[in-house]
């Protein structure tokens, strides 16, 4: 049998790969955050004070946003083009983002990094 002793980086990888699994078996993905649990959602905003909420992932569709508001858990990449391609900009925290995109046509749900 062969054995390999422990280094100092491979202790302190496994301390954090033990230390981000809760006793359930579920992962943490943020702060305070839960993929099991996540209820949260994303407004977009547009110029002219519509709002569009979502709480899934969307591939295809067609919202002229300035502003997106992120709400709960979660994080979000919007797209400017449909299937989750083009230029993008990741929402990455609680609160109001100014996007930057033309439009939006495709939105997923990401991690929080």
């Amino acid at each position: 049998a062969i054995h390999k002793s422990l280094n100092m980086t491979d202790l302190f990888l496994l301390i954090f790969v033990l230390s981000i699994s809760s006793g359930t078996g579920r992962m943490i993905v943020g702060a305070d955050m839960t993929t099991e649990f996540c209820n949260g959602s994303i407004k977009l905003y547009s110029a002219f004070g519509e709002v569009a909420v979502f709480r899934e992932v969307q591939s295809k569709m067609m919202i002229k946003a300035h502003t997106a508001l992120v709400e709960g858990c979660g994080c979000y990449r919007l797209y400017e083009r449909i299937n989750y391609r083009g230029r993008s900009y990741h929402a990455n925290r609680r609160g109001e983002h100014q996007i930057g995109l033309r439009r939006v046509k495709s939105l997923a749900l990401v991690p929080c990094f």
